[in-house]
């Protein structure tokens, strides 16, 4: 589903991405993992067409974005780590502006998965200003899942969400890889292991592993928090 080749991009003198390349198919969660400015963010913006790389490419269901943007972009549903809310708007009415911006065929039945997908019942029609930050997370997570994609790509899914409403969201994330390919930000080691069959880690814009959970922890032989503190040294 996502090919990833040999992308750079360079700020100025600085390099954020330098030479990275993995792949994701339908069925996987890879847990994208590094610490901060390792090149996450940057990484993220420029699979999903927000920003071009300097290098490389990036090939969605067998088409380059560069080439085919309007085709690959609709593939993807994007969790981003400040994620843009009209807080005017309820939930409700913010998932029917999405749907009608990405033309989705019978919006109602769509808007509906996605506020029962979510737990969003209870808040669906307040505005969404004085909605909690795990709310307003789910409500972002929401509009990623409202157009059915085949590629998630998501930056901190479970960031200002309760113990309870974590597992909600990893429960689904587990439930939704059956049919998608699915990419998670996070610096949560333990969800790696729990929601995750790959991970890769990148330190200065480059992969330092890739893997699974398991080799991960084979490697090091303790925790996956002790090996991520070695890789990134």
């Amino acid at each position: 589903m996502l090919q990833v080749n040999d992308i750079s991009k360079n700020f100025g003198d600085f390099k954020a991405i330098n030479d990275l390349s993995f792949e994701v198919k339908v069925g996987d969660v890879m847990g994208f993992l590094g610490p901060n400015g390792a090149g996450k963010t940057t990484s993220m913006r420029v699979i999903t067409g927000y920003l071009k790389s300097d290098k490389g490419s990036v090939v969605i269901n067998n088409k380059n974005i560069d080439e085919d943007p309007i085709f690959t972009k609709s593939m993807i549903g994007y969790l981003p780590e400040g994620v843009p809310l009209y807080l005017d708007l309820s939930p409700y009415l913010y998932l029917d502006y999405v749907c009608q911006v990405r033309e989705i065929k019978n919006p109602k039945t769509a808007i509906k998965k996605a506020i029962s997908d979510l737990q969003l019942e209870e808040v669906k029609d307040v505005p969404i200003e004085t909605l909690s930050k795990g709310f307003k997370r789910r409500v972002g997570i929401a509009q990623a899942l409202i157009h059915n994609p085949k590629l998630l790509i998501l930056d901190e899914p479970t960031d200002g969400l309760d113990p309870l409403q974590k597992f909600e969201v990893r429960k689904l994330i587990t439930k939704l890889s059956k049919t998608k390919a699915i990419i998670i930000s996070t610096h949560i080691l333990d969800e790696v292991p729990e929601v995750c069959n790959k991970c890769l880690i990148i330190n200065n814009g480059e992969k330092v592993f890739e893997g699974t959970p398991t080799q991960l922890k084979k490697k090091v032989g303790k925790t996956l928090d002790e090996k991520f503190r070695k890789l990134v040294k």
